[in-house]
């Protein structure tokens, strides 16, 4: 994420936000509470055409491309899952 100018790593709570800002644009019908261990996939919040605008979401907030494998699947079932395998392990590797 850019700040000031300056590329930072975007946090676990503005990843939060930006994603259920963005679930709750996508799918305006479903009214619960997008928790970070909601399961998104099984509650309706996700598909297929859905991940690949999360991958672009990711992209955006990170800075860089997000590269996924079939072992990356599960980490799109929760936004924590999300949060641990595209940001938490991204600036651990940094």
């Amino acid at each position: 994420m850019v700040r000031d100018g300056e590329r930072t790593p975007v946090t676990r709570e503005e990843l939060y936000e930006r994603l259920r800002a963005f679930l709750r644009e996508r799918r305006p019908d479903l009214d619960g509470k997008i928790e970070p261990d909601t399961q998104l996939w099984q509650d309706g919040y996700l598909d297929s055409f859905g991940l690949i605008e999360v991958i672009a979401l990711l992209e955006e907030l990170t800075g860089h491309p997000v590269e996924v494998g079939a072992e990356d699947l599960p980490s799109f079932f929760t936004m924590e899952g999300m949060f641990q395998r595209f940001v938490a392990q991204d600036s651990a590797a940094r």
